[in-house]
């Protein structure tokens, strides 16, 4: 999969953009050049971009959005890497550099003792070291940023030890963000475009983070206890002062403005609005059997639509859970093969020629293959340079309440009443895209009457838990984090994938430096993968279906 290369973003004026890209890549390269940017410009970088870079991992049109069948292409562009698991070398070169701003941060808060700026800079090292590991397993950590000091070649820490030490930097900056002196630091609310210079939201993110990581590593709690780390613990430590509405999501918005702060979907980043990304079928049928009215903020009606009890075709106007009126031809047909729903999604894994004529049966043709009127577009709205659902989400109140969910019906954690946190999570999460209990007609207790919702009814809790959460991460890389140490949801891949009916465990390093002092540590991380029955006899282990040290052992998610 392939990382976005990552860019100066524009997030508190032009003037950011024109006056300081020089400065920071110079403050990056040139340890001899004096620091003179404050630390708020150097923030508003990191966090836009951190922002960027976290979205583009799970949104649509990538590797992820296809694995966890959020989306599948309809046409040949991106199917390879989106439908059929073509997943070739990552990239973390992004990270890094981010992460070296970080440091500057860092460092610039010990010496104008900003104890503020420290508690930010820890988290958000937490966060992007976190992320590289969760993707790639063993990466360059200790030593990594070390270039001053004449180590050019890092080698690739344990994994475990990198956990260890995310786990530490969050615990650092909860202390510091709970004690109360933290108001006598200040930093700018419009360079801070998360939480506008909040300590307590601060505190709240640090801590739901401690949370999400605790549960990453509940298949492996023995092997972090030798670390002399306590993942229940760390868990239980957190659980009080974590989010506790939607008031405290971490999110960044698109300005919509330029290409560098616009989604991606937008005209200011394709020259082709991108009508071949559609809807996976999983997700839409799931939806529908709900009667889920997310399903209307994420995609519209088909244009056509078969119906088994019409007898002429005629034209009719079809409105959605939000009064959004669209126009639909209704065809008449016999052929039970087709899907006479309104909302039709594009199976998973099937090959070009299927995906293309999917659903079509006798009808007409249509000329643009990216636009077949028999299968559902995504909402417009992800194809708009802003708009108010579409935001770049680094974590929500709703995966905080069904981790807690999550814990109380696991067991030996501070927390009980699974059933409240699990609907909690669906009513936050149902809130992020602006659906409330009596709005437009939606009842939430009729919608949790659903044998397929409720909680109590579910013979696996745990996977009813799950279920409702990777909806609530549409298009967001965490589902796919899940996936890997639960197994759910159970997704079933579908007939054209590139290595078997598995979705893919890890991303592929970076394309290997071929200096002997680089490949010394690359083949020493790389030996310490487990090759799966679904990676080639005489592939490198260094593939996507090789387990890294997170998933050995524990038998998930196959």
């Amino acid at each position: 999969m392939k990382a976005i290369k990552i860019k100066i973003v524009v997030a508190l004026a032009f003037i950011f953009q024109t006056i300081s890209c020089m400065d920071l890549n110079e403050l990056n390269v040139n340890p001899n050049s004096p620091v003179t940017v404050s630390s708020n410009y150097i923030l508003t970088y990191v966090l836009t971009n951190t922002a960027k870079t976290y979205k583009s991992l799970g949104d649509h049109k990538t590797g992820v959005a296809g694995a966890m069948q959020y989306n599948q292409m309809g046409t040949n562009d991106g199917m390879p890497e989106v439908n059929q698991y073509f997943w070739t070398s990552g990239s973390w070169g992004g990270y890094y550099d981010i992460l070296r701003n970080v440091a500057i941060i860092h460092d610039k808060s010990i010496t104008e003792n900003n104890k503020f700026f420290e508690a930010i800079s820890l988290t958000l090292r937490a966060f992007l070291y976190g992320a590289l590991t969760d993707l790639f397993g063993d990466v360059p950590y200790s030593e990594s940023l070390h270039a001053t000091q004449g180590i050019y070649f890092s080698r690739y820490d344990d994994q475990k030890e990198i956990y260890k030490g995310v786990l530490a930097d969050l615990k650092s900056a909860e202390t510091l963000l709970g004690d109360p002196a933290i108001s006598n630091y200040k930093i700018s609310a419009s360079a801070d475009v998360l939480y506008n210079g909040d300590p307590v939201k601060w505190r709240k993110f640090v801590n739901s983070l401690r949370m999400r990581y605790s549960m990453r590593l509940i298949n492996k709690k023995a092997d972090m206890s030798a670390l002399g780390v306590d993942i229940v613990a760390e868990f239980n430590s957190a659980l009080a002062q974590a989010f506790a509405s939607n008031g405290d999501n971490a999110v960044v918005n698109y300005l919509g403005t330029t290409a560098n702060n616009s989604a991606k979907g937008g005209l200011l980043n394709t020259s082709n609005p991108e009508y071949q990304t559609k809807p996976c079928k999983t997700l839409v049928d799931k939806l529908k059997s709900y009667s889920d009215p997310r399903l209307h903020r994420w995609a519209i009606p088909v244009q056509t639509k078969w119906d088994f009890n019409a007898t002429v075709s005629s034209d009719v106007t079809v409105k959605n859970w939000f009064g959004e009126t669209f126009s639909v031809k209704i065809l008449p047909t016999t052929n039970t093969a087709l899907d006479t729903s309104f909302y039709v999604g594009l199976p998973a894994n099937i090959a070009l020629f299927d995906a293309q004529g999917y659903n079509k049966g006798t009808g007409p043709a249509f000329a643009q293959p990216e636009r077949s009127p028999y299968i559902s577009y995504l909402h417009s709205r992800f194809r708009a340079n802003s708009e108010t659902y579409i935001k770049m989400d680094l974590m929500m109140y709703s995966e905080v309440e069904f981790l807690l969910a999550e814990a109380a019906q696991r067991g030996g954690f501070s927390v009980s009443d699974p059933e409240t946190h699990y609907k909690n999570g669906i009513v936050a999460s149902l809130s992020r895209w602006g659906i409330t209990d009596g709005s437009n007609g939606f009842n939430f207790a009729s919608y949790y009457l659903n044998p397929k919702v409720g909680y109590s009814g579910a013979s696996n809790k745990l996977e009813r838990i799950l279920d409702q959460k990777w909806i609530s991460l549409f298009l967001n890389v965490e589902s796919w984090f899940d996936y890997r140490r639960t197994g759910y949801p159970a997704l079933i891949t579908g007939p054209v994938t590139q290595y078997g009916a598995a979705i893919p465990l890890r991303f592929i390093y970076p394309v290997p430096s071929q200096d002997p002092k680089y490949l010394v540590n690359y083949n020493a991380a790389i030996a310490k993968l487990e090759v799966t029955s679904f990676v080639p006899t005489g592939q490198s282990k260094d593939h996507n279906y090789s387990r890294m040290w997170l998933l050995q052992g524990t038998g998930k998610p196959y």
